[in-house]
């Protein structure tokens, strides 16, 4: 039995000494562990100490206040503001200060006084703000009300300090209650000062100015919105509150090419045109051909964008009160759109100039090319008329009669790939780049789908459409030396305080005509204008006006409608200034429809504009 016991001892040694080893080992390797880890905590918390108390502070985040950017201005080329973000207010009620009291009783000492004075200062509902006290006593944020001025602010203000430091000859407290637990947060509304001047091409911005929609406040909205900054209190390692504020990044102001001034006359005279006029649209484009910087941009839709839904700028009491919901929505969509770059039509004669330069540079033309207008041409069985029979012309000629006759034996004699290939060149079926956003492409034929009929047909601007923004631009390269810039509407981008952040400046895509053709263009313009033709109403005493007219008819054409045009420029010999104008469906007789229309109001305009940009009279 003895010899039994010892060998049991011996077990038990020996396993106590196992397990002793297994936990000086166990020991060992959870310590090494965790020496391990505490170094890396302190790399970590070295390298990476800020970011992570970033978000250790936003976790312990108890009052977090947005403090938002203020939007970018929107000027004219002169720097005329035409939109920026007026400071307004908002009114925060604390609800846990105006009720509290000293005595923890019931007597709410401050709440009385605070009321009245809300009530006095803004107008506000006593009831109302009552209401609130009781529904929240324990809040310490209600945002109460908004968009409130500097003025309404500082008048509370003042109104607080007054009470709340209210003495008497002796110097002792009036009140023993105060006007308490209101305070106000800075936001921002947007403002446009010249109300619905350019509200096409600006665009407008929602109510907390954050955000731009259609025209110069959608397509720059990157640059004119900023970063919100944030302002939050949390407790510290002490048991403090702290605060930290990171202040908002303001937006960049945009510079446009518009000049307020010529705007203002081009929306001016469309007034003047609708109000004895009938139409379903009408448009003004006006631009430096030099460099295809859009000066203005009009059309008769118009509204307020500091109100963008109130469309009483445009359409009728009557004609609102008739319409349906879809209506009033689809409306108040085409009362927002840019006609001169959101709509495409066919272009008619305007186009014609377009032939003419096709031909020239194609050398199946010269300046003394001969044809004969007997009325129209039949091609492949069709009959394609010409306004009238008018003889014998030369080239130059075909534009002052604007003859369908000779534009259709010019184009009979190029290639399809030729004449495709040119009205690319000139911009046509595709968008600019202008940039302003919604640019519509228009249409051209492609190799396969164009017939003969519709190479006659495009000779003289029908069979395909184009935007007025392209037509304008195609003819400013026609008439500055060949040189096609892409059109812009906006020059310079600055900083809030005035430092450049980005210059735009005129973009030299192509050379579409020689110099050479140029100038012939230039001269058969001006003589068109001369001669016996409607363009003759775009004569202006003292200066030399080139230009063309235009009266493209509408698909389906059994519906009789039409879209009357004329492209103008000044001076001829040396373009400065270029107006575009379309009137869209005129009224007319279903016999005859006039351009003179178009004329006229192009000539209103640009009567008024040329003192203005000193452009010099000449000898006719």
């Amino acid at each position: 039995m003895k010899t039994s016991r010892e060998g049991d001892g011996r077990k038990r040694l020996k396993l106590n000494i196992y397990m002793r080893r297994k936990l000086t080992i166990a020991f060992g390797v959870a310590s090494a562990v965790l020496f391990a880890l505490a170094l890396y905590l302190i790399f970590m918390i070295r390298d990476n100490g800020a970011s992570y108390q970033k978000q250790i502070l936003q976790q312990q985040d108890y009052s977090s206040v947005t403090l938002p950017f203020r939007r970018g201005a929107i000027t004219d080329r002169n720097g005329t503001v035409l939109a920026y973000s007026e400071e307004v207010f908002t009114l925060i009620l604390d609800p846990s200060v105006i009720l509290y009291s000293p005595k923890n009783d019931n007597a709410q000492p401050n709440r009385a006084c605070t009321v009245q004075a809300l009530t006095e200062v803004f107008g506000f509902d006593a009831a109302d703000l009552n209401r609130i006290l009781d529904e929240k006593p324990d809040s310490q944020y209600v945002r109460y009300a908004r968009l409130l001025t500097l003025e309404q602010k500082q008048a509370f203000e003042k109104r607080q300090e007054e009470y709340n430091n209210a003495e008497d000859a002796q110097g002792h407290a009036v009140h023993e209650d105060a006007i308490r637990g209101v305070w106000f947060e800075t936001e921002y509304k947007r403002t446009y000062p010249k109300n619905t001047l350019a509200c096409t091409v600006q665009g407008f911005s929602g109510t907390d100015a954050s955000e731009g929609h259609w025209g110069i406040e959608e397509y720059y909205n990157s640059y004119l919105s900023g970063i919100n900054g944030k302002r939050y209190s949390f407790m510290n390692q002490n048991g403090e509150m702290e605060t930290v504020q990171q202040a908002p990044e303001n937006g960049k102001t945009v510079i446009s090419t518009l000049d307020w001034y010529i705007q203002s006359v081009a929306e001016a005279k469309i007034k003047e045109f609708i109000a004895s006029n009938e139409y379903k649209n009408v448009g003004v484009v006006v631009m430096d051909p030099r460099t295809a910087e859009v000066l203005a941009m009009a059309s008769d839709k118009c509204f307020d964008p500091n109100e963008p839904a109130d469309m009483s700028h445009t359409y009728s009491e009557e004609a609102l009160a008739a319409m349906t919901e879809e209506e009033l929505g689809e409306a108040r969509n085409q009362m927002w759109r840019n006609f001169t770059v959101n709509d495409a039509n066919s272009p008619g004669s305007v186009s014609k100039t377009f032939t003419v330069a096709i031909g020239l540079e194609e050398a199946v033309v010269t300046p003394e090319s001969q044809f004969v207008c007997d009325g129209g041409e039949d091609i492949n069985g069709v009959h394609i008329g010409c306004t009238e029979t008018h003889g014998d012309l030369i080239l130059e000629e075909g534009l002052w009669y604007s003859c369908n006759d000779v534009m259709m034996n010019i184009a009979a004699r190029l290639s399809v790939p030729s004449i495709l290939k040119y009205e690319r060149s000139f911009g046509l079926g595709s968008r600019t780049g202008i940039d302003l956003p919604g640019e519509a492409s228009g249409s051209i034929f492609s190799e396969d789908t164009m017939s003969a009929v519709d190479v006659a047909t495009t000779s003289f601007g029908q069979g395909y459409s184009a935007t007025m923004i392209q037509m304008a631009a195609a003819y400013c390269a026609l008439i500055n030396g060949g040189y096609y810039y892409r059109p812009h509407i906006v020059r310079q981008i600055t900083d809030e305080n005035g430092g450049l952040v980005k210059k735009i400046e005129p973009e030299l895509v192509k050379t579409v005509v020689t110099e050479e053709i140029s100038a012939f263009l230039r001269t058969a313009l001006y003589n068109t204008v001369e001669s016996w033709s409607t363009a003759r109403e775009g004569r202006i005493p003292g200066y030399k006006v080139g230009g063309k007219t235009s009266t493209a008819q509408k698909y389906p054409i059994e519906e009789q409608r039409y879209l009357t045009a004329f492209m103008g420029f000044v001076p001829a010999d040396d373009p400065q200034l270029l107006i575009f104008v379309e009137v869209d469906e005129p009224e007319h007789d279903g016999d005859h429809v006039s351009n003179e229309g178009a004329v006229h109001l192009e000539r209103d305009i640009m009567t008024e504009l040329l003192p203005y940009l000193g452009i010099p009279k000449q000898d006719n």
